[in-house]
């Protein structure tokens, strides 16, 4: 036994006296310390970062819920019903041209022209009942939800947004503008998606202020009485008797620009629940404010449907407008050979806090076959990109609805400097919104007849009161026809 523990001290002396002498070395330190770094399986373990599991299955494909496969939409073809006709007709038609030739689904878009929204919404509601609709539809908010109350036909966006593999990414969601991303949605459903947007403005002739003495557009409602009686006096004054009579504002009496100055007043034609508030004493002096300076000769009332003449000739300081009517603004300057400087405005207030009425058509997913819908949805996710927006922006004169858009219309902008005038509203919150009820058509088509009454010869403004009130009433019965 002692023999064998005598062996292994030998052998254990064999092996660690050498170890014990080197160490004894000038260099014995820099050449032990590798023992721990030759061959450690710390530094060897990268095989758990080279090629893990836990890595590898991020990588795997998103997978759809939609249940349709790319092959599934090879030779899917959808139907377009939209409002535009002429030139921004053609160019959609360009728009839509390009998409069929180049999206790699195969799909195939045909546009039909339903001549306008009125048109539009008839066609709708004839097609609910016979069951022969397009796939896409453009309408209003309000349209859209009296489609989908009458028959249920209007597909839920949110699915297509939010899908992994055909939506948008969260980053993508946020370039879209706040305002306009949650007005398509209703009761948790998306009925609609906000390929553009217009507004309710006023036209304001800089060139001809400044020579009355105004170096700034109104901002206050005092500011805009001030300048439409100055404009509508120097034209009763002048030596043309062909514009007596005009030069201040012309009055128009459609319910997207009464609304304007409702909200100027501090007022609402909706409560918070979504109920019509006509008859408050904010209307009631937004009209007789409007009432007194059409009968003091401040502001008249044209005498063209649309009065682009009248503003391009000095027989108007301001005009309102949708930003849509801005090329055809242009064309009337050009024509009377104006050089005056003339931009975009929104309309002043009592608080001397502007207001603009936001609006514009959205498209929507008339339910039918999965493939289709889908087909649907990804020409409507094209058509929103920052590129197409930009080519359907310099076709129509539209607002925008993604920021990222501005970077591909920088020479649009250089030459259209009153469209690019909207963007600062926009960003600096002026716009507000319509109702987006079902029964709002009826609405505003009452509302456009009852302000029209006030402005007619021989009628008082002690009368506006009784006019509210009826068209409250009107309203109302709208409202509850439309919710039965």
């Amino acid at each position: 036994m002692k023999a064998k523990k005598f062996l292994a001290l030998l052998a254990l002396l064999a092996f660690v006296l050498p170890a014990v002498l080197t160490a004894c070395g000038p260099k014995a330190t820099p050449t032990a310390a590798p023992v721990k770094t030759q061959a450690p399986a710390a530094t060897e373990a990268p095989a758990a970062t080279e090629a893990p599991a836990a890595t590898e299955a991020p990588t795997a494909a998103p997978q759809s819920p939609l249940g349709v496969k790319p092959a599934d939409l090879q030779g899917v073809t959808v139907t377009f019903w939209h409002v535009w006709s002429r030139g921004t007709g053609e160019q959609l038609q360009k728009l839509v041209d390009e998409f069929n030739a180049t999206n790699k689904w195969g799909i195939t878009v045909k546009a039909e022209n339903q001549q306008g929204y009125g048109q539009m919404f008839d066609k709708m509601n004839a097609a609910i009942n016979s069951g022969d609709l397009p796939n896409i539809v453009v309408g209003y908010n309000n349209q859209m939800a009296a489609w989908d109350d009458a028959g249920g036909v209007i597909a839920d966006m949110n699915p297509y947004v939010n899908d992994p593999v055909y939506g948008f990414t969260k980053k993508e969601q946020a370039d879209f503008y706040p305002t306009f991303w949650k007005q398509d949605v209703m009761n948790g459903k998306r009925l609609g998606f906000p390929v553009m947007r217009s507004a309710q403005v006023m036209f304001y002739n800089v060139t001809w202020a400044k020579e009355l003495g105004f170096d700034h557009p109104p901002k206050t409602v005092d500011e805009f009485k001030a300048q439409t009686c100055a404009a509508a006096k120097a034209n009763n004054e002048d030596n043309n008797p062909d514009n007596d009579g005009t030069g201040g504002y012309i009055l128009n009496t459609g319910a997207s620009v009464i609304a304007n100055w409702i909200w100027a007043f501090g007022g609402d034609i909706v409560d918070a629940n979504g109920k019509y508030t006509l008859n408050t004493p904010q209307a009631e002096e937004a009209l007789t404010y409007l009432k007194d300076l059409y009968d003091g000769g401040c502001i008249w009332s044209g005498v063209n449907k649309y009065p682009n003449p009248e503003f391009a000739t000095r027989q108007a300081l301001f005009t309102s407008s949708s930003i849509a009517g801005l090329p055809y603004q242009q064309k009337a300057m050009e024509k009377n050979n104006s050089t005056d400087e003339w931009t975009l405005i929104p309309f002043p207030s009592k608080s001397g806090k502007p207001v603009m009425d936001v609006y514009g058509p959205s498209f929507a997913i008339v339910k039918s076959t999965p493939e289709q819908q889908l087909a649907s949805w990804l020409f409507i996710k094209w058509f929103t990109s920052p590129e197409n927006q930009a080519k359907w922006v310099e076709a129509s004169g539209y607002f925008p609805t993604r920021k990222a858009t501005f970077k591909y219309l920088g020479d649009y902008i250089k030459s259209h400097p009153q469209w690019a005038a909207v963007r600062a509203m926009v960003e600096s919150g002026y716009g507000k919104f319509e109702p987006r009820d079902a029964s709002w058509n009826a609405v505003r088509k009452a509302m456009g007849d009852a302000y029209a009454q006030i402005f007619q010869q021989g009628f008082s403004k002690d009368q506006i009161p009784q006019v509210l009130k009826d068209l409250q009433k009107q309203a109302e019965e709208a409202y509850a026809e439309a919710h039965q």
